[in-house]
């Protein structure tokens, strides 16, 4: 989806009634495109941009030591940054790794902050998906600390299908913490189960 078809489409804006507003808005926003394989953030970068996911599927994940640690994936419709970058301007521990062709949008910070104090509307648009994120982040922390492992795949697979159909295995299994042959051993299991 458009950034600006996204915007209109919150009950924070109304259909022609913030055309000025949304002018400003398209001159300070950027597209990108980003192939396969190709970061957006890496780690050690400072991020001074807030991005929106157009289209495409992006990995966001850490390094310890030689292993990669998926945290999340973010798609189509959604917007993300690394929140102590952004914020605080501390160097990223993530990288953010196109996993299909995408496009992006971005805004930085300066004119994001700009669009905040020129329009009440887009301060609550923000605020609203902040507190949006804010509740993903929970109930990812709720579902990866206290579900059994059968039980978190269960849970990818009514919240989040779409992981099952775009992301491989092997991240898949990072985010979840388990290993690559356990999380195969129970997609077989369910494949099993619906035949």
């Amino acid at each position: 989806m458009k950034l600006a078809e996204r915007l209109s489409k919150s009950p924070y804006f109304f259909k022609g009634s913030h055309s000025l507003f949304f002018d400003w808005f398209l001159k300070l926003v950027f597209s990108k495109k980003v192939n396969k394989g190709e970061f957006i953030i890496e780690a050690g970068d400072i991020c001074d941009k807030l991005y929106y996911i157009e289209k495409g599927l992006v990995r966001i994940y850490r390094l310890e030591g030689e292993k990669e640690i998926t945290t999340w994936f973010t798609k189509e419709g959604d917007f993300v940054t690394t929140v102590n970058s952004f914020h605080y301007g501390h160097p990223s521990k993530e990288y953010f790794e196109a996993i299909e062709d995408s496009v992006i949008y971005y805004i930085n910070k300066k004119s994001y902050l700009y669009l905040v104090e020129l329009s009440t509307n887009f301060a609550k648009f923000s605020i609203h998906e902040l507190f949006n994120n804010l509740c993903e982040y929970q109930n990812q922390c709720e579902f990866l600390r206290t579900l059994s492992a059968p039980d978190r795949l269960k849970y990818i697979e009514e919240e989040y299908p779409y992981l099952l159909k775009r992301v491989k295995n092997k991240y898949l299994s990072s985010f979840l913490n388990i290993e690559t042959t356990y999380l195969s051993k129970l997609l077989n299991q369910k494949i099993q189960e619906n035949e």
